[in-house]
């Protein structure tokens, strides 16, 4: 072979095994090719096309590009369109391009195209820098591949990736061939040069074309100019030589061409040729550039070519070459013309990447650009939104008359994406520059929420008092900040006060048909309810918020749904807060948290602990310490059921280090909590006196009640201490009043039967309890239930039916990993004379099980036979930031660094029983 494919006759010829297996036997295959940039997986294609053709076979290719700069599923659209006889006609082609948005639809009549072709002739379709691939395309050739597998059609995929099998085909039974290309030895470069040369190199090219590290592609480009020089050098020398080479090409060409191949440059390797001419014109000021032309004189010099329907540049050195000879002032404008032309045809995340390239220090265009898309970005991709708009208001002068009215959009974004810290710093800046009352007003008013989730209460309401005392403000600002004022309320006030408050403001605002100020007043409102637990009044409350357009809350309208044991319809509303994107910055805090309690009520435990450690890191960093003593309380709770003491104490001991957070907001829910474990500990005595001033202060509003049915089962040793018979008591009226407040929920009435049973020693009580408990969806509440009916039976001497439900109680224990509780069960059964086999094989670890949790397993057997951390989540019902948390677990227990590896130790463990067993609880769960 000659020139790039020197060294790969072996791999050509496997290539070439394929191709032919498919025109031989009308069988499909998939061809893998692999390597770095410039290693030959270009030249491969090439020659994979070119022995196609002469086999008669239909040839189809196309490439794609490193930031999806055409149309999700572009490059595999645009194959149907490619060659010099394309599979579809022009209206055919609009037709599928125009249905993107639907990839099944679009996968569908793409296989059936394809499908028809290859039955006249066996189809080759390659695709060249599979690395790049977008999530859409990804999808469209899983599923033409599996579409496809047994028909004549083979598929050539060339990416830097090894993993490309993975990604690309879904273990349908087709031929597979992966080809990975290394560097070549100097041996066949000095074989390329005298290829070249008609000679043998010198000993000086001979020691330059040995620094090359083995790469084809630039042996090539040295080869050429060792035709004119044969000066010899280092890779230094030779990238350099290479970069002026590209640079001299780039200068020889007329302004226009030039500034074509900057603009491809900066739009990342591939730029739609429809919008080519209409760039150009807005990044030079020259309307009316002869686009067609200048593509035209960039494609002749051997810079550009055409992918599809994208201009892009023959290799990806080339355009390195280039961007790096773009300085930075020309960078920066033709990143802004990019970003203003994909955010006019709606590409956001676009328009984003490159508002971000855009900023430098100063440049309001930018600015606003990114703040623009920022604003569109708020509800499918929060976390984007809010890094666009903290970088906007970063870029942004103070000096500059546009500062504020650009401030006052990025502290609305920072606001909405509860970057909390970000948004009071906004707020700060803008207060201290502002001499309007009713600016101060709204901006007070605005950042109100980010003072809320920093558990900043008690400054919220001093700087709602101090605005509201502004003799000249109008009645829609007022509105604003008492609404303001009621939320810190919900915090600070008692229970009754805090909801009179709010329901005070929520009229005013009614009154000025303000509604900013309206769903303000609603939120506090909700916030009141819920902390009283009225939680049905809580769900209404956000319910009208959603009415009116105002879809910031949807996270505290699940929890709200969680806590009347409406999990279906939470989960169905957390599907539609959970981002599309792996990335684990990607969801909001308050999803999180939202997620962390579905797992928790529901007997998740793992789960419930992964989450909880997302909230908190992400918590920590954006400023949400109200969300992150949530994450604490929740990781202390997760333990204690665990009978892990030490670690439940550890999370107290880091919540009581938020001191950001107001003692009125943190010390309710750190004192549920001390009492709680050191219950657990045996210490009732400083149990009962800790718990009983909380219950005692009934006016007072304390968010953290939803946990206090988990300590029924200490209740009767509770009742044994010398204030232990108020505090049960007390704890019986609470659950009684919770239960009135939301009637006809199952687990709040269970529980209120159940406290009011076993304080009563009644036992028809106690059996009406447990069936509600029953039949509702929590799990620790279900176990509970058995379990207190179990002993409440054993006391009236009726054995076996005890026995049973205390049997009943350890199974639904063990399930979720309560192991406290279930210890404690187990003890009463053995004081009532019981055994059983299934408390020896507790004892032993689990066979097979190398040091992962249930909910770990359950991640690394997905993971392991081939999901993304997608898939993945869909597959268990949580969040894909849950499945990262686990799969870092995963990987450290198993001291691995990556997937491959993770499915090569599942693959040979000698005992894979326990991943059958994950993968089925996998699909129950």
């Amino acid at each position: 072979m000659f020139g790039p494919l020197r060294g790969r006759s072996e791999e050509m010829a496997r290539a070439l095994a394929v191709v032919r297996a498919a025109a031989r036997y009308g069988r499909g295959g998939v061809l893998l090719v692999s390597g770095p940039a410039g290693i030959g997986k270009s030249a491969l294609l090439s020659e994979v096309r070119r022995q196609s053709s002469a086999l008669k076979l239909r040839v189809v290719g196309g490439k794609c590009d490193e930031i999806e700069q055409v149309s999700p599923g572009a490059p595999v659209i645009a194959l149907l369109r490619s060659g010099r006889r394309p599979l579809l006609d022009a209206s055919e082609y609009e037709e599928i391009s125009a249905a993107a948005s639907e990839p099944l639809l679009v996968a569908e009549r793409i296989a059936a195209r394809l499908a028809v072709a290859a039955t006249a002739h066996p189809l080759v379709i390659t695709l060249d820098d599979a690395q790049w691939v977008d999530r859409t395309s990804r999808f469209l050739l899983r599923a033409l591949v599996s579409r496809l597998a047994g028909q004549p059609v083979v598929w050539v995929f060339a990416g830097r990736d090894s993993g490309l099998e993975g990604d690309l085909v879904c273990g349908d039974p087709i031929l597979v061939e992966e080809i990975p290309l290394g560097p070549l030895d100097t041996t066949d470069l000095v074989a390329m040069a005298h290829d070249r040369l008609g000679r043998l190199p010198g000993t000086r090219a001979r020691r330059f074309l040995d620094a090359l590290d083995g790469s084809p592609l630039l042996a090539t480009r040295l080869v050429d100019q060792l035709v004119r020089d044969t000066t010899g050098g280092d890779v230094d020398r030779m990238a350099a030589e290479f970069h002026a080479s590209i640079a001299h090409r780039l200068a020889a060409l007329p302004a226009a061409a030039r500034d074509l191949v900057q603009l491809v440059a900066v739009a990342g390797g591939a730029l739609p040729t429809w919008e080519a001419a209409g760039l150009l014109g807005a990044a030079t000021g020259d309307a009316g550039v002869d686009g067609e032309r200048v593509c035209g004189q960039a494609i002749d010099a051997g810079l550009l070519v055409v992918n599809g329907a994208a201009l892009g540049f023959r290799h990806d050195l080339v355009e390195e070459a280039v961007h790096a000879a773009i300085d930075a002032g020309r960078r920066h404008g033709l990143h802004r013309a990019l970003a203003a032309q994909c955010l006019a045809a709606g590409r956001v995340p676009m328009a984003a990447a490159h508002a971000r390239e855009a900023c430098s220090p100063g440049d309001t265009a930018a600015a606003a650009l990114l703040i623009s898309a920022a604003e569109a970005l708020v509800d499918p991709n929060p976390a984007e939104a809010g890094e666009c708009a903290d970088l906007a208001f970063r870029t942004l002068r103070i000096t500059q008359p546009e500062w504020q009215e650009l401030s006052r959009r990025c502290l609305a974004v920072l606001c909405r994406t509860e970057r909390a810290a970000d948004a009071v710093a906004v707020a700060d800046a803008i207060a201290a520059q502002a001499g309007d009352p009713d600016l101060v007003g709204e901006v007070e008013a605005r950042v109100a929420s980010a003072l809320w989730f920093g558990g900043r209460v008690g400054e919220l309401r001093a700087r709602a008092d101090r605005a509201l005392r502004a003799v000249t403000l109008s009645p829609r600002v007022a509105a604003r900040l008492r609404a303001a004022r009621a939320l810190a309320d919900a915090g600070l006030a008692r229970g009754d006060t805090a909801l009179r408050h709010a329901e005070g403001a929520l009229e005013e605002a009614r009154l000025n048909g303000d509604r900013e100020a309206v769903t303000s007043a609603l939120w506090a409102a909700a916030v009141a309810a819920g902390n009283e637990s009225r939680h049905l009044q809580a769900l209404r409350h956000y319910q009208d918020m959603r009415s009116l357009g105002c879809t910031d809350h949807l996270a505290d309208e699940i929890a709200e749904l969680q806590s009347l044991d409406r999990h279906d319809h939470a989960r169905a509303l957390l599907r539609r807060l959970r981002p599309d994107t792996e990335r684990v910055t990607d969801a909001l805090p308050a999803v999180h948290r939202a997620q962390m309690w579905s797992d928790f009520h529901l007997g998740r435990l793992d789960d419930a602990d992964a989450t909880a450690r997302a909230l908190a890191e992400l918590g920590l960093r954006l400023g949400t310490h109200l969300l992150v003593l949530d994450a604490f309380v929740v990781r202390a709770a997760v333990h204690l059921l665990r009978g892990d003491l030490p670690t439940a104490a550890a999370q107290l001991e880091q919540a009581d280090g938020l001191t950001h957070i107001d003692d009125a907001l943190r010390d309710p829910a750190l004192a549920v909590m001390r009492g709680w474990l050191r219950a657990a500990q045996g210490d009732l005595r400083s149990a009962v006196d800790v718990l009983l001033p909380l219950l005692h202060d009934t006016g007072r509003a304390h968010p953290y009640r939803q946990l206090w049915p988990w300590w029924t089962g200490w209740f009767e040793e509770l009742d044994s201490t010398p204030a232990g018979d108020d505090l049960t008591q007390l704890m019986a009226e609470a659950a009684h009043t919770t239960a009135a407040r939301n009637p006809g929920v199952a687990s709040f009435e269970g529980v209120a039967l159940n406290l009011l049973g076993r304080r009563m020693r009644d036992l028809e009580t106690i059996e009406r309890s447990a069936k509600l408990l029953a039949a509702g969806p929590r799990a620790v509440f279900r176990a509970g239930g058995a379990d207190s009916l179990g002993r409440a039976l054993l006391a009236a001497g009726r054995r076996t039916e005890g026995l049973e439900q205390l049997d009943h109680a350890w199974d639904e224990y063990h399930a979720i990993g309560a192991h406290h509780p279930r210890t404690a069960v187990q003890r009463a059964m053995r004081e009532a004379g019981a055994r059983r086999v299934k408390w020896c094989a507790v004892a032993a670890p689990d066979a097979g099980t190398p040091g992962l949790s249930r909910a770990e397993q359950r991640v690394a057997a997905l993971i392991g036979a081939g999901h993304t951390n997608k898939s993945a989540a869909a597959e268990l019902g949580i969040s894909v930031n849950t499945i990262g948390t686990h799969l870092r677990a995963v990987f450290k227990k198993l001291n691995i660094q990556s997937r491959v590896q993770l499915a090569n130790a599942l693959h040979g463990h000698e005992e894979t029983l326990w991943l059958t067993e994950a993968s089925g609880l996998a699909g129950s769960s």
